[in-house]
């Protein structure tokens, strides 16, 4: 776990993905907190308390969630068990100012929660050669007028 955790920390937004009433599966972007924050759980999120997404986990505790590094085009994968949380006392002692997009009253938001996770599997992929493998790969196709060989490594089990 500390290998993703140390991992998580080179990401700063995610895909959380949750199952709809409908058995529909729904994305939406969450900005990835440090790990080391809470001792309770692999990896959070903040989040107002009544919302799709918390009724959605409410009622199906599976998560996924994916992250994506422009710069090498890495990638994690992650799957959870999530939970809803509401501890007013510990969103103020972790309050941040990017939250008030979310939180638009501040740390005192009635309705303030957590996302907390328990990763059950974690994989990571960085292509071979990294970025500049990457440009290589497309230049090369361009000129060949061919698709792009995009050979990125097997995913590695975190």
């Amino acid at each position: 776990m500390s290998e993703l955790r140390a991992l998580l920390r080179e990401f700063d937004t995610a895909m959380l993905v949750t199952m709809t009433p409908e058995g529909l599966l729904r994305g939406r972007p969450m900005e990835i907190q440090d790990p080391a924050e809470l001792g309770d759980c692999d990896l959070w999120f903040v989040t107002q308390e009544e919302t799709a997404k918390t009724g959605e986990i409410d009622r199906e505790h599976q998560v996924a969630v994916c992250c994506y590094r422009p710069r090498d085009r890495a990638y994690i994968s992650i799957s959870a068990r999530a939970a809803v949380e509401r501890n007013q006392e510990k969103i103020r002692s972790l309050w941040k100012p990017s939250w008030k997009a979310w939180l638009p009253d501040g740390p005192d938001h009635p309705h303030a929660a957590f996302l907390k996770l328990s990763v059950e599997r974690a994989e990571y992929w960085e292509p071979e050669g990294g970025r500049l493998r990457v440009l290589y790969e497309k230049a090369k196709a361009l000129v060949q007028r061919r698709s792009a060989d995009q050979k990125p490594n097997p995913p590695k089990h975190l």
